[in-house]
């Protein structure tokens, strides 16, 4: 395989000029970048990339920190991440920090060791002091000051959920989250936005038959026995506005064992928007984010970041995504 010096020796130039060619880090004429750049070319040189970085003080590699990266929305938003990065040539380090705020302080120590170029962080954790700023970090559906944020419009997206529920036939409604996003926490997120948005639709339209249940934080994945306990030991509705698809999914899975009929008895809709990532037997009614947009969001304002623009902060708007679950 050709080095730096058999380029050099064939463009005859010295090691150095080739250097400051293929690493930007230096004025080479045009007629010897050309030259350079031929021979590049005609040998089938690749630049020793770890090489590159330590010259540049650049990886090309960007973490994504997610509390679990095999929940269904987050798995998806990881993979268009992914996607909308290897079009600027960067790849994705995927950091789960398991919603411990410990580990997500030593992957922000991470960035500032120059170790990584950029951030997207997904936290529900008090972590605000410890955000560097200056650094290129990108906040999903979560707001701090000084860093930008992505997020779809979580506030509209409750009150579709709830007139959704009634205008299917629902009269007893319940919403069900993580109190990371309600009134149990003192960290709020966009996602809480859910929750109020739910809440203030039933009250303009004066509905007050409605119960909010809010279960422990950082719990993504509800066993069945909570759900059998807090949902069908005392089924008193007919309608349910789950945070998450994913937890809409779980719900259903509970209720089919229990043969209760969805939607006859009780009618459900989720939030994300998965296509074709979860199997309950039937399709799950959801407020659709825009997945690929946010990520697309997510890395434009990152890159602009990284390469000193001006950014601002992103809402995308939701839609309705008709399913089975309250026909």
């Amino acid at each position: 395989m050709p080095n730096i010096k058999d380029v050099a020796k064939r463009a005859g130039v010295g090691i150095a000029t080739v250097s400051r060619v293929v690493n930007g880090t230096g004025p080479v004429k045009k007629e010897t970048r050309e030259k350079i750049e031929q021979v590049i070319k005609e040998l089938g040189y690749k630049p020793n990339e770890i090489a590159r970085s330590m010259i540049n003080q650049k990886t090309k590699m960007i973490a994504f920190v997610v509390p679990h990266s095999n929940h269904v929305f987050f798995s998806e938003l990881i993979y268009h991440v992914d996607h909308a990065l290897s079009r600027y040539g960067m790849k994705l380090m995927v950091c789960n920090s398991g919603s411990h705020r410990e580990r997500e302080l030593e992957l922000i120590t991470m960035l500032t060791n120059n170790r990584v170029d950029g951030l997207i962080f997904l936290t529900s954790n008090d972590i605000e002091n410890y955000l560097p700023k200056g650094y290129p970090i990108v906040s999903f559906d979560r707001r701090f000051d000084g860093i930008p944020f992505v997020a779809s419009d979580n506030y509209e997206g409750g009150r579709l959920a709830a007139k959704t529920l009634l205008e299917s036939g629902a009269e007893k409604l319940l919403f069900i989250g993580d109190d990371a996003q309600g009134e149990l926490s003192q960290i709020s997120t966009e996602v809480s936005k859910r929750r109020k948005g739910f809440i203030d639709y039933l009250k303009e339209v004066q509905h007050s038959n409605y119960k909010i249940i809010e279960y422990p934080q950082g719990d993504l994945f509800l066993p069945k026995n909570y759900i059998h306990d807090t949902i069908v030991k005392h089924l008193d509705y007919d309608g349910i506005f789950a945070i998450s698809d994913q937890l809409a999914h779980e719900i259903i899975l509970v209720l089919n064992e229990h043969h209760i009929a969805i939607p006859t008895t009780t009618k459900i809709v989720g939030y994300d928007g998965i296509e074709g990532a979860i199997n309950t037997g039937i399709t799950i009614t959801s407020i659709a984010q825009p997945i690929a947009e946010l990520s697309e969001a997510l890395v434009e304002t990152l890159m602009k970041m990284i390469a000193g623009k001006p950014v601002e902060s992103t809402i995308l708007p939701i839609a309705l995504k008709p399913g089975d679950s309250t026909l």
